[in-house]
């Protein structure tokens, strides 16, 4: 309990930076009312201007907040999501957001994997994600390459590298538990070879038996392998076409973060990299047609413009 209410301190003062006269509002579900009532306590103790608010069902047919939370959202300076649901992509956050709010969105995450997946020192992921950032927004083009069998390479000049920190202090800034990301958008059409996915699998979790995807022209065209390959058609098949695109490249960077088979957590372990299929992270918009699905790959070897960079997991640079 002591870990955990040192684990919500942090969150409030460490990644939202929660000044004096500011306000939070703490949303969340039926499933996660309890832990969204110790954040409330919390925020009570610390004398920190807070108010829970429970939303009613959220998923794929009714993907938004009520409009009268929306307008109470807009009136706070920052909001924490704890909702099953994840609202990532969500209308409501981009309304936030230009209002000036910031948002901290902790979504399908255990109090456990809360706990341990907190970084002791947030500079130090920061730095490390930063620094990839930094090399995707520099480079042309990466080769991807894994022990179990991952041979990519992509084009990556007409995007810049993002990080994922949990750093929500700016105005209009948002961010989603655990930290521990850098990321790049693939160029698209640019991506040839294959994946080999030996990690994990939203939705099918941790992977025994690997599934191989055929990568052309920037979209994938064939899946290979037994019971996961099976599973992870029946996920791409409602979405069609656009659910092959090779849309996101990603390397964890938290070294409390282990594979769980919860890509939430998964795609943040250090020494862990992430293909994504179907729309490009951050587009916003509603998720009813919306597809990201991160695709969990262990040991990665990394190339970028030819110069190596990672390799089986570590950094070389």
């Amino acid at each position: 309990m002591i870990q955990l209410e040192k684990a919500i301190e942090k969150t409030l003062y460490d990644c939202l930076r929660i000044k004096a006269k500011e306000s939070v509002l703490i949303l969340v579900d039926e499933f996660n009312r309890e832990i969204g009532q110790k954040f409330l306590k919390k925020s009570q103790t610390k004398k920190i201007d807070a108010a829970l608010l429970e939303v009613g069902i959220i998923n794929n047919r009714n993907p938004e907040p009520s409009p009268t939370i929306q307008r109470i959202a807009k009136q706070v300076s920052a909001v924490i999501v704890l909702t099953g649901y994840p609202l990532l992509h969500s209308k409501f956050k981009n309304s936030v957001c230009h209002n000036g709010g910031r948002i901290l969105f902790i979504n399908n995450f255990s109090e456990e994997s809360f706990v341990r997946t907190m970084a002791k020192n947030h500079e130090t992921v920061e730095n490390k994600s930063r620094r990839f950032a930094d090399l995707f927004s520099i480079s042309k083009e990466i080769h991807l390459t894994t022990n179990g069998g991952t041979d990519l390479t992509f084009r990556i000049a007409r995007h810049k590298g993002l990080v994922h920190t949990c750093q929500v202090k700016t105005p209009g800034s948002f961010s989603y538990m655990p930290a521990g990301e850098a990321s790049v958008t693939p160029d698209r059409g640019t991506a040839h070879g294959f994946i080999v996915v030996d990690g994990s699998i939203p939705t099918i979790g941790k992977i025994e038996n690997p599934v191989e995807i055929h990568v052309k022209d920037g979209s994938s065209y064939k899946l290979s392998g037994k019971g996961e390959a099976e599973k992870l058609r029946k996920i791409l098949k409602p979405f069609g076409k656009p659910a092959r695109n090779i849309a996101e490249f990603g390397i964890g960077t938290n070294p409390n973060a282990i594979l769980t088979g919860d890509s939430i957590e998964d795609e943040k372990a250090l020494g862990t990299a992430h293909i994504a299929l179907g729309n490009p992270n951050f587009e916003g918009g509603s998720l009813k047609n919306y597809l990201h699905l991160d695709l969990i790959l262990k040991k990665p070897t990394i190339k970028m413009d030819g110069h190596l960079v990672l390799e089986n997991g570590k950094m070389v640079v």
